[in-house]
């Protein structure tokens, strides 16, 4: 854990639950695999209107939520085994069901990825709670399931990519990687000619943002077609480039309009967040 987050009690509150649903699922033979729709009975230590507050730099409403309220769709692949090293996709869907292509399957597979999504996590959903629904996600999977802290990443399609590219920035000590689909917000005001700008929707406590410039990986996809093609262009040329990220890929998909890509762009992109052939050396802390 890095010590200046100073919340040593977050490596507490993510030991095993033995209440949830999946308790004991480090033995082979307790897994479910496929999908399934789950519940969780413990949120996550930093999804607190203050800790939020303080990540994102701005005033969160306080609405109603409960963790034992909510409900999630867990896939676990076929090639699943607890004798190797997975990681994990925290989908944020722009709809109220928590869908993804039916061919990213394999690859999920391939990349030994684990993938959570919640449902009514939708753009009509207040944005404090969605954002609340993928941390409580991520931590009770990882309370339940041995998971590689180096390849925990977010990620989603349109209103639910503008989602995971804030979190990606005001939780890099949580996700490594974040993958942006025809989508994405900045923290800075984004030029877009004579005094027009895609404006700022937040902003990261500084030693957060330090973390995600120098350790989190970012993957901004669009497609040609894409009507918020320019918009990601312009957030990677003149927000992540001149703000001092190190690790940002721009895929643009030929002929794509505002769509989820097929699963040799969703290849590329993991490939990007994994980090092939380089290793991380900055330490993550257990979520």
């Amino acid at each position: 854990m890095n010590a200046h987050f100073g919340i040593p009690q977050f490596l507490l509150a993510c030991a095993l639950d033995a209440a949830t649903v999946y308790a004991g699922a480090a033995d082979t033979n307790r897994v479910a695999l496929g999908r399934h729709d789950v519940q969780f009975s413990q949120s996550a230590p930093y999804v607190t209107t203050a800790e939020i507050k303080r990540r994102f730099g701005v005033s969160v409403p306080t609405r109603d939520y409960e963790i034992t309220g909510q409900k999630f769709q867990l896939f676990i692949p076929e090639a699943y085994a607890t004798n190797s090293d997975w990681g994990l996709l925290v989908w944020i869907s722009p709809g109220d069901q928590p869908r993804i292509p039916s061919d990213w399957d394999l690859e999920l597979a391939k990349h030994r990825l684990l993938f959570v999504s919640a449902y009514d996590s939708g753009n009509n959903r207040p944005v404090v709670n969605r954002i609340r629904l993928a941390l409580d996600a991520t931590c009770n999977v990882c309370r339940q399931f041995k998971i590689d802290r180096r390849r925990i990443y977010i990620g989603c399609f349109s209103g639910g990519s503008r989602m995971a590219s804030m979190i990606g920035i005001a939780y890099p000590d949580i996700f490594a990687g974040t993958l942006c689909i025809c989508g994405v917000d900045f923290y800075r005001p984004v030029p877009t000619g004579v005094r027009q700008y895609y404006p700022a929707t937040f902003l990261p406590d500084a030693q957060v943002l330090s973390l995600a410039k120098k350790s989190g990986r970012f993957v901004l996809l669009t497609g040609e077609s894409d009507f918020n093609r320019e918009n990601t262009k312009a957030v990677l040329e003149k927000g992540f480039k001149p703000n001092g990220f190190a690790h940002v890929l721009y895929l643009e998909v030929p002929g794509m309009k505002h769509a989820i890509p097929g699963p040799t762009d969703l290849n590329t992109a993991l490939e990007f967040l994994d980090g092939t052939g380089e290793k991380s050396t900055t330490p993550r802390r257990d979520p």
